[in-house]
């Protein structure tokens, strides 16, 4: 399995890459490379800023449609993936448990494993088969750019709530940033 890590989004509410602002010791995306690295045999960026993750040790590669959302970002990382699974994050979620990524990895039906918080599916941290590809590229045809939409056309195993908590009582893996003094509410 490879790691994909979507770092192309336009950073309005947040003013700045947010992938590069500082966590601790490290930054929002350093901290998913770090978390990512050991657990896959690869871990790609989709990010439309290849120059910025040269000190990484992880393969970059731009959106093939741009401005079309996370839907364009998968699309790409499973693309350039050479694996069939492939574990996909937000680079605005820092807060990802390690033991939830590989609890996500272990389940092997369907083309995506996708969890549920307050019933609501959280499509940016999930597991995407490549044999999906082909359900994206129609629903980008459509313009229909909506995860949930696509999650609905698609084989989509979801892990309820209840189960999600036994590993991370908090869902704190499931946290996304989209501000500054949102970074200070972790």
């Amino acid at each position: 399995m490879n790691g994909i890590i979507l770092a192309g989004g336009k950073n309005s509410r947040f003013g700045e890459d947010k992938a590069f602002a500082k966590m601790g010791d490290s930054t929002m995306v350093g901290s998913l490379i770090s978390l990512l690295g050991p657990l896959f045999d690869k871990v790609i960026v989709v990010t439309n800023s290849p120059e910025k993750f040269r000190e990484f040790p992880v393969k970059t590669v731009a959106d093939a449609i741009r401005d079309i959302g996370p839907l364009g970002g998968i699309y790409s990382g499973l693309l350039a993936s050479d694996q069939e699974r492939n574990l996909v994050v937000a680079c605005d979620m820092p807060s990802v448990k390690a033991e939830l990524v590989q609890y996500l990895c272990s389940f092997n039906e369907g083309q995506a494993i996708v969890a549920k918080t307050n019933g609501l599916p959280q499509p940016l941290l999930g597991v995407y088969n490549r044999n999906c590809l082909s359900s994206i590229k129609e629903h980008i045809y459509r313009k229909d750019y909506k995860l949930s939409s696509l999650l609905q056309d698609i084989d989509t195993r979801y892990v309820e709530e209840d189960e999600l908590k036994k590993i991370d009582p908090g869902l704190v893996s499931f946290r996304n940033i989209n501000t500054k003094e949102e970074m200070y509410d972790q």
